[in-house]
């Protein structure tokens, strides 16, 4: 691969000339062979045109742009973007390293503003490639945003960030407000597609009262998931289960009992529980516990509750696709009792968290009380430690100590799995008497770190929202270490148990006081929450504190 970037040896006009006739040719003089269609789809100029700009080769380093008649006093930018790539008859040429600008004006004058800031990773989902990013800016002091099409109309400025995220707009008019956004141009028709392109969108508009602002935050978001998900099929297990598959992932909240009904030519029958059988290799299917067995050869019409299934992206059920029907066969198999399956820690692990949460699943959905009741958390003097369960569906849950556990002390978990009920008494109790043991010791807190740090950020943000906090995480890599949600005014944070690694901060307002991230939206139009980071990576040793860690959210 040729890793030889594009370099331009002379253009014209020269940049930043004033005067230009109305009906002038550009022209590029490459230091090296350019592939000619990356160059038709890096270029740009902005005002757009009426009418289709024409390219004039004179081998493969020069190029005469032919453009439609421009008009009076008018500040054009020309942009070739990180698209264009030098040529290479075996293999891929290199890439511009960042887009190359272009400014000149038909008039005496010429236009001076400038405004630059950063692109974010997502909260949510992998970084992206900045060569694959575009900035997007609309003068609405000359346009009505509420009229904006952000689909159909281009942008009157775009640029690409650099691979550090920095991205910079020249020749914009001084006074005015720009609303600007950020989109992963997959198409590149300059223009935002729904569901196809990755989109950021910052907190509010931006008014270029001084030629020169700086440091304008713009996080990145996955592409909006538009497609409501299909009920596909209801897969027969046994005499009391069945097997709901979506098209795609349901959200957790939504895997309940009560969002399903099945239906017989005589009656509908209960739906007692809910759960995945196997939530991350299978996210798209759902397990249904019946309160009475199917009869054979008989039809049924399993429906889901459209307004109260979702998939991840908070898409309804789909209208024309939320009930299937099925016939059962002249034979069904029998249902087992459910049996303990799995515990999220081995056993005599070392270096627990102070505050674990430790999941445990079963093969089947089961009483919650019966779980409840067979689990115990004890510490050295087997004194029982009081305990939080949370259930993530029928047949999983999450159990985590009230409290704080103490440090470098040693912890037993003990589940009886006798005790363990199906909510159909017909099904039973788990067959085996069986008493499991997981023991654990705590991490030693003279081994951790600690971090603390201030947040700026404007007051207005948390009067406008008297119900919001902010959220800051620690992390690690690509996930998150540790989470903090600030009581709503606070900004001032402090993680006192942080291993020594290397880690980066980050914050967010999150409008209803959870952890809860809102990118905003592009169509329709809805500003996104205030979010920043600190720009530095730091790193944690054991008893020592890395204090001022402090950045701006906006």
């Amino acid at each position: 691969m040729d890793t030889t970037r594009p370099a331009i040896d002379s253009v014209f006009p020269p940049h930043r000339h004033t005067n230009v006739p109305t009906s002038t040719i550009l022209y590029f003089q490459f230091h090296r062979d350019v592939d000619e269609a990356s160059f038709a789809s890096a270029f740009t100029i902005t005002p757009y045109l009426n009418g289709t700009p024409t390219f004039h080769w004179s081998g493969y380093r020069e190029v005469r742009v032919v453009l439609p008649k421009l008009r009076d006093s008018t500040t054009y930018t020309v942009q070739l973007s990180r698209d264009l790539k030098t040529m290479l008859l075996n293999g891929t040429g290199a890439a511009l390293s960042e887009p190359y600008f272009l400014t000149f004006s038909t008039g005496p004058n010429i236009d001076t503003g400038m405004l630059s800031g950063y692109l974010l990773t997502p909260i949510h989902g992998p970084p992206m490639k900045p060569s694959d990013l575009f900035v997007f800016a609309y003068d609405i002091s000359v346009q009505r945003p509420d009229t904006l099409n952000f689909t159909h109309t281009p942008p009157d400025q775009l640029t690409q960030p650099n691979d550090q995220g920095i991205w910079q707009f020249r020749a914009m008019k001084v006074g005015h407000r720009y609303r600007v956004f950020a989109i992963g141009d997959v198409y590149r028709n300059k223009v935002y597609d729904p569901g196809v392109d990755a989109f950021g969108v910052p907190a509010g508009d931006v008014v270029l009262d001084t030629p020169l602002k700086a440091g304008m935050y713009i996080r990145m978001a996955p592409p909006t998931d538009t497609i409501p998900p299909d009920l596909e099929d209801a897969e027969i297990v046994d005499s009391f289960h069945l097997r709901a598959t979506f098209s795609e992932a349901i959200d957790s909240n939504d895997i309940r009992a009560g969002n399903f009904i099945l239906k017989s030519q005589s009656a509908a029958i209960p739906i007692v529980a809910a759960y995945r059988d196997a939530p991350y290799q299978e996210p798209a299917k759902v397990m249904l516990l019946l309160a009475q067995p199917l009869v054979t050869d008989r039809q049924y019409t399993l429906e889901g509750i459209r307004d109260s299934i979702h998939d991840l992206s908070h898409n309804p059920l789909s209208d024309s696709a939320y009930s299937v029907s099925f016939t059962t066969p002249a034979d069904l198999k029998s249902t087992s009792p459910p049996v303990f399956e799995s515990m999220g820690i081995r056993d005599s692990v070392r270096d627990v968290s102070a505050l674990p949460s430790f999941p445990i699943s079963f093969s089947d959905a089961v009483v919650r009380d019966s779980v409840e009741q067979a689990i115990t958390l004890r510490d050295t003097g087997h004194h029982l430690v009081k305990t939080i369960f949370r259930w993530y569906d029928d047949a999983r849950l999450y159990v985590t100590p009230a409290d704080s556990l103490l440090s470098n002390v040693f912890y037993l978990v003990t589940i009886h799995t006798h005790g363990i009920q199906s909510p159909i008494a017909a099904i039973g109790k788990t067959p085996k008497d069986t008493i499991l043991h997981y023991h654990f010791q705590t991490a030693n807190i003279r081994e951790f770190g600690k971090v603390s740090g201030a947040i700026t950020i404007a007051d207005s943000f948390f009067t406008q929202n008297p119900l919001s906090a902010l959220v800051v995480q620690v992390l690690q890599g690509g996930s998150v270490a540790a989470e903090k949600i600030l009581p709503h005014g606070q900004t001032k944070f402090e993680f006192t148990q942080i291993p020594t690694a290397t880690y980066r901060v980050r914050a967010y307002l999150s409008r209803d006081g959870t952890d809860e991230y809102d990118p905003g939206s592009v169509q329709p139009w809805r500003f996104g929450v205030p979010t920043g980071e600190y720009p530095k990576e730091i790193d944690t040793r054991p008893r020592w504190e890395i204090a001022n860690i402090d950045f701006e959210v906006k």
